[in-house]
């Protein structure tokens, strides 16, 4: 009996200690904030053991608007066992119409990208101007004297009105903004500032959703970057356009495929707004329609299991192809790679060798819902990748109402 005692309480000690290490990784991986349905029950995963209590929920605010609740409430282990205090913000289901179209995006960039400080020689000196002025690869070049540059043009301009005399720099270097000067040296019969810059840039890219009631648009699930610095683009103005689709590079292990078209001479889609880490966002010139709204999924509920993304292979309408959602992460520090996902359908295998270049910002769909869109592959095996969570794009989208 002592035995069979003792026994049961080893047992019990090894059960509360597991679900006391379980509660201490689910406080590190589940949001402190999130967002929810009037109504919805919030469960975080598939067999519905965790999930939020709001018997006891405090309230913090009320919109006197749209009667949007946020409210404390308390995530719970088996619905009794509590993990940590949860910030809940209440509001009416959001829909909006998913795309997987193909488009063109011609993009001016907001200033000049220094891409690299040069050395310059003068015949009796070897300069360096713009690491004198202590101006780095990823800096943007703003205005030059108060004039405001608009592309590389004006900084040639700018440069040979200058006589040789410093220029005084607006610059701006991860999002903040500094001031210096920077004085052309004369070589060659002109004067020369020793940068290389860049001003515009174009690419293709998927359609993830539009907002049927403004036209507002989401695109791509990342933001443009420059490939020479990798830093995000500074966005000064930046058109969509249609594309045609003229043939797909098919992706192997270790080799990166893409979707290959070119611009099209139709008048353009739209206008982007906002470039950021999550996607490009803007307003579409016209709200087509004949699309079909569809709710969009709060991060809590998207599962692991089957999916599908929608995107364009061709130049017919987008298509629905089968993929697995292998993995939700609700870290909030990475908005880009919440879901981990594997490309299933034969077809899509069979035509691209899995995702590739130009899907990103495919939408996909779970159980009739949007729940993200694809973001990253994998190059080490082009049929799996990453997606970013739909509410995220939504909420950035938000950011670009007037």
């Amino acid at each position: 009996m002592k035995r069979a005692v003792k026994h049961s309480a080893i047992l019990l000690s090894a059960l509360c200690a597991g679900i006391f290490g379980y509660c201490i990784e689910l406080q590190k991986k589940l949001p402190d904030e999130i967002t929810a349905y009037k109504n919805e029950t919030i469960v975080f995963n598939d067999s519905n053991t965790v999930g939020v209590n709001n018997r006891s929920k405090k309230e913090t605010s009320v919109s006197s608007q749209k009667g949007d609740l946020t409210y404390t409430g308390s995530i719970e282990l088996f619905h009794i066992i509590p993990v940590k205090a949860v910030t809940v913000h209440q509001t009416e289901k959001k829909f909006v119409v998913p795309c997987g179209t193909l488009f063109g995006i011609k993009f001016y960039a907001r200033g000049v990208a220094v891409i690299e400080c040069c050395d310059i020689t003068t015949g009796t000196e070897t300069v360096n101007p713009g690491k004198a002025a202590g101006l780095r690869p990823g800096d943007t070049i703003l205005a030059i004297d108060g004039v405001e540059l608009s592309g590389c043009g004006d900084v040639e301009r700018l440069t040979q009105q200058s006589g040789g005399d410093a220029m005084h720099l607006k610059c701006l270097r991860d999002g903040t903004g500094f001031e210096t000067d920077i004085t052309p040296k004369r070589t060659g019969g002109v004067f020369r500032l020793g940068l290389w810059i860049k001003d515009s840039a174009a690419g293709l890219g998927t359609m993830t959703f539009y907002d049927p009631e403004n036209g507002r648009f989401a695109s791509l699930g990342h933001g443009i970057c420059d490939n020479d610095t990798g830093g995000l683009l500074e966005l000064d103005r930046a058109e969509i356009t249609q594309v045609e689709i003229a043939s797909i590079t098919k992706a192997a292990d270790g080799l990166t495929g893409s979707i290959n078209g070119y611009f099209s001479d139709s008048p353009p889609l739209g206008t982007a707004s906002l470039n950021s880490e999550c996607g490009l966002y803007g307003d579409l010139r016209f709200i087509p329609q004949n699309g079909t709204p569809v709710e969009v999924a709060n991060i809590q509920e998207v599962r692991r299991g089957g999916a599908q993304i929608l995107c364009s292979l061709d130049n017919a309408q987008p298509r629905l192809y089968d993929i697995e959602i292998t993995k939700v992460d609700y870290d909030e520090k990475n908005k880009t790679k919440n879901l981990q996902i594997v490309a299933t359908d034969k077809r899509l295998i069979e035509k691209t060798g899995g995702i590739v270049q130009g899907m990103s910002g495919s939408p996909i769909l779970q159980n009739g819902k949007l729940v993200g869109a694809v973001t990253h592959v994998l190059i080490t095996n082009s049929a799996k990748g990453y997606g970013i969570f739909a509410q995220n794009m939504f909420d950035e989208m938000e950011k670009t109402r007037n």
